[in-house]
């Protein structure tokens, strides 16, 4: 595991939010809380890329050598999870570690609040279904 204390505690909290054994309201809380760290453009802001059919996103990353992999040598910003949240324009997603198996997609600034809690409950309640299906199967094959 890359980086320690804190930077380690967040790429972990995002793992388990990837492999499904955690929830994004288990994994917001960690992230507003890190420090973050992305690539610092020339002019004051954030580098944002167009993704066709999938809006403005910005990365940041974990940790500063998760940044230095994929950006190489580059002026570097760091701030926390909540700061970076609070400062975006609404309609920019954050990609977290977006080389790692465990990236994980932040829209808190794609949509509106509402909008975002909804559809984390559809999200969680389709992730409760399969485990709790998953469970069942493999309750049936006991038998």
């Amino acid at each position: 595991m890359k980086g320690g204390g804190a930077e380690a505690v967040l790429a972990s909290c995002a793992r388990e939010v990837a492999s499904g054994r955690w929830g994004l309201h288990e994994f917001d809380p960690v992230f507003a809380r890190a420090t973050v760290y992305g690539r610092r453009p020339a002019r004051p802001g954030v580098e944002t890329v167009d993704v066709v059919g999938r809006g403005r996103w910005t990365f940041v990353f974990s940790t500063p050598q998760r940044l230095a992999a994929h950006f190489g040598d580059c002026d570097v910003y760091a701030t926390t999870g909540a700061d970076l949240l609070e400062l975006l324009p609404m309609g920019i997603g954050v990609m977290l570690d977006p080389d790692d198996e465990h990236r994980l997609p932040i829209l808190n600034r794609m949509v509106p609040p509402r909008a975002l809690t909804a559809i984390r409950r559809r999200a969680e309640q389709k992730s409760t279904r399969h485990t709790t299906e998953v469970d069942v199967e493999r309750e049936g094959d006991a038998e």
